[in-house]
């Protein structure tokens, strides 16, 4: 994936996003993250081509939890709402937004509390309440996904994650 951007995008920087992390540019980048349950919205508008995302971990802060100071892209309704605002901030012409969803699988260890779900659900609501329609999602299941964002055109390339097991020796020498 990542050769396959290099060649159709020669020179493009590459960033990578973290758990509560948000980039919104109009420069040209390919913005890579890893999801599980955590999920990803993407916003991306023609006419400016400016494009953002950010990357959460649950869909809601808890009103005592331990996350009580943490920071608003952690939440998919709070992350969804900052990168609204920096998106206006940027100029994008709001009206014209493209919004995606990514990301949301369920671990069989997670199946009590759904997270993944959970999290997608959150998107598609606070996304409908502000108006957004989705264009498209790439959502669910039971296995994690890599991302890359393309800011300047919105394009997402996705790859869904091995479950393979790769085992390293105790003492392996390749360090």
């Amino acid at each position: 994936m990542f050769s396959r951007i290099q060649q159709k995008y020669p020179g493009i920087r590459f960033a990578n996003l973290g758990i509560g992390e948000i980039c919104v540019s109009s420069l040209p980048l390919a913005v890579s993250t890893v999801l599980g349950s955590c999920v990803a919205v993407t916003m991306f508008c023609p006419v400016t081509r400016t494009g953002g995302l950010f990357h959460a971990l649950l869909p809601e802060r808890a009103p005592h939890g331990k996350l009580h100071d943490a920071e608003p892209c952690r939440f998919v309704d709070e992350g969804i709402r900052e990168l609204l605002r920096q998106m206006e901030r940027s100029g994008a012409d709001m009206p014209r937004l493209v919004c995606k969803i990514f990301g949301g699988a369920n671990a069989v260890f997670e199946e009590f509390y759904a997270v993944g779900m959970r999290n997608v659900d959150m998107a598609r609501q606070v996304l409908a309440e502000e108006h957004r329609s989705v264009q498209s999602e790439d959502v669910g299941g039971t296995r994690g996904r890599k991302l890359f964002f393309i800011t300047h055109t919105g394009e997402v390339f996705t790859k869904k994650l091995s479950s393979d097991v790769c085992f390293l020796p105790e003492g392996n020498a390749n360090r």
